[in-house]
């Protein structure tokens, strides 16, 4: 869902993550489902997809 929902506010990985502060490779993780966000990352997600 997370991939779906970056993809809807019109951001590629790279310009997201640097917006966020996370990692690229940590984004990609959470979205593929393979690793789970830390709360403060889910509020900086939310921040930048207001």
């Amino acid at each position: 869902m997370g991939r779906t929902l970056r993809l809807a506010a019109d951001h590629t990985q790279e310009p997201f993550a640097e917006a966020t502060g996370i990692d690229r490779r940590t984004l990609q993780r959470v979205e593929v489902g393979t690793s789970d966000p830390r709360y403060s990352d889910l509020l900086r997600i939310a921040a930048v997809l207001d």
